[in-house]
């Protein structure tokens, strides 16, 4: 029925149970440490490590999102005209079917957004910053510079021209034979990777607001 008690770097730590999340790092205790000829605890040394997985993987839902954001901004934008599709009055509801009745309307909702400036300048602004640079100890830096890419111009279907892809990712059939360069620059110089990240998302936050 005792706190766990857990002493790290000379401090004391208490917890109901026997896992601690101390400045981001989880502890759970197995038992009770050694005590030495003197009849003190033995100190336990910890290695910690960064979860590299964990970088990838926040990286990649990140792009993943961003892109499939922007494909459906690219779609709304780009949406065909819907000229000559007025909505409809009653009597003409009534001489067509509720499949066609659907169709009309979808062609005018598709289009609200077609050509929209408010959407346009929110899309400029996105990739812009997307496609910027982000100076990480006194070097520019792109997204390019860790293999994440658009498919290219004449490469990447309709409103997709602005989706990123990561090279060698195992999900992309795009760029999964390619070198994964992202995972390399993760496992070689993690602070690197964080900070160039961290500074794109505070450059397309402030681009946003």
């Amino acid at each position: 029925g005792e706190n766990a008690v857990l002493y790290l770097n000379g401090a004391k730590f208490e917890s109901a149970t026997n896992t601690f999340q101390i400045n981001g790092a989880t502890y759970t205790l197995q038992g009770v440490s050694e005590k030495n000829a003197e009849g003190k605890l033995k100190e336990t040394s910890i290695t910690t490590m960064d979860d590299y997985d964990g970088i990838y993987d926040t990286i990649k839902n990140f792009i993943k999102k961003y892109s499939e954001l922007i494909n459906e901004m690219d779609k709304l934008y780009n949406a065909s005209s819907s000229s000559g599709y007025e909505p409809l009055l009653s009597e003409e509801k009534d001489a067509l079917t509720d499949t066609e009745i659907t169709d009309w309307e979808n062609k005018i909702k598709d289009s609200i957004l077609r050509k929209d400036s408010s959407l346009g300048s929110v899309i400029t602004a996105m990739t812009t910053v997307m496609s910027g640079s982000v100076t990480v100890n006194g070097k520019e830096m792109y997204l390019s510079s860790f293999g994440i890419k658009t498919l290219g111009y004449f490469t990447a279907e309709e409103n997709e021209k602005h989706a990123y892809h990561i090279d060698g990712d195992p999900d992309d059939e795009n760029t999964s034979a390619n070198t994964d360069v992202l995972k390399s620059m993760i496992a070689s110089d993690p602070n690197t990777v964080k900070k160039f990240f961290e500074g794109l998302a505070n450059n397309l936050y402030t681009a946003m607001t």
